[in-house]
Parts: structure tokens; sequence; C-alpha cells
């Protein structure tokens, strides 16, 4: 029986010396949205969309305002029943519909470019990470993310929130978001400052600004009348 259980003591010490490989595996956390949200390249990306919206907009504007005044003259210069009055309605038709196409099609490029551009901020976010925890020895990086301060609206939203949650407790020492952050802005070069070029992923070249130092050319005054003696 001693030589039975002093076989079993040695066993059990080894077992407690060659320890798990998971017992040594470093893990670390991201809040990912913090990182996303103060990355310098989604700043670059918001403001190329908001130049491009604005842009669509007044060309949408200018297209109804166009279609409006058709009508208006349609109206007031033709009479209903004419071959000319319905040549007109068949042109403000066209240009009705070309309206409805510009759009549908503009906005499906926008949303379009909009996916492509969070997706290339959550590569970027994913590669760097990467890098990050091989420079740290971390083998596992956990998405967390902090509880809104604001209470939620509904108990259902709360709930929501809670369960969401996938990391409930880290220590500071295990945080690289700020490490992250920092990588990515500091390889981050804006491209939204040139003004030429299509915004990513929509294939619309962004509104070119006037060059600095240009002005319109101004009209010359005409020349004084001189009265005939």
């Amino acid at each position: 029986m001693r030589t039975q259980r002093r076989w079993w003591l040695i066993i059990l010490a080894a077992g407690f010396a060659a320890a798990p490989a998971w017992a040594e595996i470093k893990i670390g956390v991201v809040n990912v949205a913090t990182v996303s949200e103060k990355y310098l390249k989604t700043k670059d990306l918001e403001s190329q969309f908001d130049t491009l919206r604005k842009s669509l907009g007044q060309q949408r504007d200018a297209m109804k305002e166009k279609i409006e005044r058709a009508k208006g003259a349609l109206q007031e210069e033709l009479k209903p029943g004419t071959s000319e009055f319905h040549q007109r309605r068949k042109e403000i038709a066209m240009m009705e519909a070309e309206l409805q196409w510009f759009i549908e099609s503009e906005g499906q490029k926008v949303e379009k470019g909009l996916a492509e551009a969070l997706r290339s901020i959550f590569d970027d976010i994913h590669l760097c990470v990467k890098e990050v925890a091989e420079e740290q020895g971390v083998q596992i990086v956990l998405a967390a993310d902090n509880v809104p301060a604001e209470a939620p609206d509904t108990p259902n939203q709360a709930r929501q929130t809670i369960l969401l949650q996938k990391v409930l407790f880290w220590k500071p020492d295990v945080d690289m978001t700020e490490a992250v952050l920092t990588k990515l802005n500091q390889r981050f070069k804006p491209a939204s400052g040139s003004g030429t070029g299509a915004v990513p992923g929509t294939g619309v070249d962004k509104p070119k600004a006037p060059a600095a130092g240009t002005e319109k050319p101004k009209t010359p005054a005409k020349p004084a009348e001189t009265k005939k003696p």
C-alpha cells in the first residue's frame, strides 16, 4: 500500500510540474468601440462622406428646381391639348425619371461605400490588434465594451445591453486599447486633403475645391458713353 501511495504522489507531482498549456495563456482586451471612434481614419472617412452627401444633395436640388421651372413654363407658355404641350410633358416626365434614378443609384453607391469603409476600419483594427498582441506576448484578445452611463429607455434595451457584454471584468494591465489606438493613428495618412479622386467604395468623385489664389474673371467695365455735341 505504501508503495502504491508513493507512486500516486509521484504521478500527481509530475502532473502539477507540467502545467497544462492553457494555464500559461496570456489574455488581453480591447475596447473596439473606443478604438473605432477615436481612429483618425474614421473621422477622415466621415468627413469625405459628409462632403459627398452635401454635393449629391445640391445636385438633387438643382434637378428638382429645373423640373419645377419646366412645369411652370408648361402651364404659362403652352396651351393644353396641343402637340407642343404633350411633348413638353413627356420631357418633364423623363426629367422626373432621371431624378428618381439619380437618387436611387447614388444612394446605393453611398451605402455600399459606407459598408466598405466600415469593413476597412475593422480590418485595420484587426491587423493592429494582432501586431500589438504579438509584441506583448498575448495569445488571446477579447473585445470588451463599457456599459453606457445613460440608462436604456426600455427593459428590453437594458437586457440586450447587459447580455451583449463579452467581458465582465478585466485588470487595467491587460487592456490593450490605448496601445492599439496609438499604433493605428501613428501609421494613418489622411487622403481627404487632396480634394480629388473618388470617395472610397462609391466610384463618385470628390467635389473639387477651387485652387487657392484663383478668382473668377471679372466682367470688363463698359466704357463710359460720350455725348455727342
